[in-house]
């Protein structure tokens, strides 16, 4: 194997290896995307819930927002 080769060899394995960490990153950063969207609407709802039922805002804003990330993430992640 002579000298040029093997740098042609270890650029097709580098520019392989920087499209799979682009595609864990990208589905990374749409996964904690959704999160975050889905934990905001989460808590909206909990904090609504809890102001109309008359319970502690807060307890049910921070259940909401729990479950809204969870069931997004578990969501986004079913592929």
């Amino acid at each position: 194997m002579t000298e040029s080769e093997s740098k042609d060899k270890t650029n097709y394995l580098q520019e392989v290896k920087d499209i799979v960490s682009k595609d864990k990153r990208d589905v990374l950063m749409l996964t904690t995307k959704a999160s975050v969207n889905g934990a905001v609407t989460g808590l909206v709802l909990g904090l609504m819930v809890g102001y109309y039922k008359s319970k502690n805002i807060y307890v049910s804003g921070l259940i909401g927002a729990v479950i809204g990330g969870v069931a997004t993430a578990m969501i986004v992640n079913k592929k």
